[in-house]
């Protein structure tokens, strides 16, 4: 039986998608089957933060339609062997997605509901940036995934300044997990490039992390001080103050 995740955000701009992508790639490098679906209806993100954006042939609206199966709009990535994605562009029935899910849910490892299909998951991450204004977002969204009965709900905090943690500026990743009361899965570094589906190779350690630990087979999350600490940290810390 494969592990399907729900991945949802505190608020709009945590970057739920781009994390779900990211997520389900460091899944896959790792040797998991991993299956995305994007669950964005309008614009297909996923497909976007993917690079797949306009190769596919098929989406869920086709299997609504009964134009095809569920296995003939899934999209095997090129450039990663064990992950595949899932598009929902044009579906107007949200039990569509749900009943695919559970179809095609024995072929995979790991399925990764990227904000859709939440009544078919058995887990859920939310993801929050790591600010003050997002805690009463991220309380609240917490709680909403326990009433919704996931017993196992973790928190990934992505876009975290390194250099506002050691400053005090903004909370740690482990403070703002103790105020939001969900235990702390991942920390994502800030990390302007992941736009322009790139990575630092911090990031992409970041990530790989995290999925060790959503996988079981780790209890790490990325060290977002560490680059500011010694010599190199205290050089990096007087360059920030001149910015």
């Amino acid at each position: 039986m494969s592990d399907v995740i729900f991945m949802t955000g505190a608020r709009g701009g945590a970057g739920t998608t781009t994390c779900a992508v990211k997520l389900g790639i460091a899944l896959s490098e790792a040797g998991e089957r991993t299956l995305i679906v994007d669950g964005d209806t309008e614009c297909a993100s996923g497909l976007q933060a993917s690079g797949l954006q306009g190769l596919n042939v098929y989406t869920l609206a086709d299997v609504e339609t009964g134009a095809c199966r569920v296995k003939q709009a899934i999209l095997q990535h090129p450039s990663s062997p064990n992950l595949y994605v899932l598009p929902s562009l044009g579906c107007k029935d949200g039990g569509c997605v749900e009943k695919a899910v559970a179809e095609c849910e024995p072929l995979f490892d790991y399925v990764i509901c990227d904000q859709t299909a939440r009544s078919a998951c058995r887990r859920a991450l939310l993801v929050s940036d790591p600010y003050h204004t997002s805690l009463t977002g991220a309380k609240k969204r917490g709680g909403e995934l326990k009433d919704a009965g996931f017993k196992d709900v973790g928190l990934l905090i992505n876009k975290v300044n390194g250099g506002l943690v050691f400053d005090g500026a903004i909370l740690t990743p482990q403070e703002f997990a103790t105020v939001v009361r969900l235990p702390l899965w991942g920390v994502i570094p800030e990390d302007l490039s992941l736009p322009l589906n790139k990575m630092r190779s911090g990031t992409k350690k970041a990530f790989a992390l995290a999925a060790a630990f959503v996988s079981g087979k780790g209890k790490k999350t990325y060290g977002v001080v560490r680059e500011y600490l010694g010599v190199k940290g205290i050089i990096k810390r007087k360059m920030r103050e001149r910015v």
